[in-house]
């Protein structure tokens, strides 16, 4: 496995993580396929490298799991909403009937929080606000797309929702969120001041969740 490379400001690359389905019968397509998109995705601004591996070889269906990285979300998205990209991808479900998904991996996320953050972030807190940020948008975004794009394959949607989400998060929301949680971030916060940042985003979550509870079950239909 290829070691993971820094970007030139430092940080380490974002990634995006695939997982394919693929019949047996169609895995010389599916090859040629990736060989295309390998390709295309190496002519990319901040491109990095891309990963494939096997999960499951056996029985009629093969699961693969490909690792994307570009040196940041942003490069990222614009690869993911490349209209050569989307043209083959598509083209590719209707032949072969590959099955395609992808997310963002959450850990990439630290290293393009807010710039006011230059102490060492644990982890579990940088996932915290990324889960804060994502669920709602996620909510929001999911019935207004089954909405908008009826009739649309289901791959395709899903791809278009992961996009908008790492977009939303990743230049928007998180940034924000970041700035305004900075010192809880860093530990700059007394013990009763951490106590209460850290009750705030409960309560924040309690609320969200009690909020989409409260809606309609027909939008999540």
């Amino acid at each position: 496995m290829q070691k993971t490379a820094s970007n030139a400001d430092g940080h380490e690359p974002f990634e995006y993580i695939f997982e394919q389905h693929v019949r047996a019968d169609k895995l010389d397509s599916y090859y040629k396929f990736n060989e295309q998109l390998h390709l295309l995705a190496s002519q990319q601004p901040g491109y990095i490298y891309h990963e494939r591996r096997l999960l499951e070889g056996d029985g009629e269906l093969r699961h693969f799991q490909t690792i994307l990285r570009f040196d940041s979300p942003e490069n990222c998205i614009n690869w993911l909403e490349h209209p050569e990209r989307r043209r083959l991808l598509h083209q590719e479900e209707e032949q072969n009937y590959f099955q395609y998904s992808g997310h963002g991996n959450w850990q990439s996320y630290s290293r393009w929080l807010a710039r006011s953050i230059t102490k060492p972030t644990p982890k579990w807190k940088v996932n915290l606000l990324v889960l804060l940020t994502l669920y709602p948008t996620v909510m929001v975004l999911t019935p207004l797309l089954h909405l908008s794009l009826k009739g649309v394959a289901y791959p395709v949607v899903m791809l278009i929702s992961n996009s908008l989400c790492v977009a939303a998060t990743s230049w928007t929301l998180v940034p924000i969120v970041s700035r305004i949680y900075s010192n809880w971030l860093q530990g700059n916060l007394g013990r009763w001041q951490r106590c209460f940042a850290l009750s705030s985003l409960i309560i924040l979550f309690i609320l969200l969740l009690n909020g989409f509870l409260a809606l309609p079950k027909s939008l999540w239909g």
